[in-house]
């Protein structure tokens, strides 16, 4: 089992969650995040006043797949979020040993 994490663009969210979801994943995390990096950075005026935006606003979108799933799950994700401009986010995989139930106590090990 994979955990993905996606850097993306709040404004691409529509797209990223049909995409996993016509890819029949359903299940996925969001989280607001807020960022400094290759994005070209924002200006904003206070009082009459221009100031850079040293950070930005994206969102973070973390997803559970089986390991047969994981290339249709980043593409799905990948096509959603590009815009094709600086800024787009990033993908990162990461493997699971182990899940938790909450509701039932169950231990579901993963195999490898």
């Amino acid at each position: 089992m994979k955990r993905i994490e996606a850097i993306i663009r709040p404004e691409r969210l529509g797209q990223v969650a049909a995409l996993l979801e016509s890819a029949g994943i359903n299940g996925f995390t969001i989280t607001d995040v807020r960022g400094h990096g290759s994005s070209p950075q924002a200006t904003g005026e206070y009082r009459g006043h221009q100031y850079q935006m040293l950070v930005a606003h994206k969102l973070l979108v973390a997803v559970f797949v089986e390991d047969d799933e994981l290339d249709t799950a980043i593409a799905a994700i990948a096509g959603g979020a590009t815009t094709g401009k600086p800024g787009d986010g990033f993908v990162a995989v990461s493997e699971v040993t182990a899940t938790y139930r909450i509701s039932t106590g169950v231990v579901e090990p993963t195999t490898p």
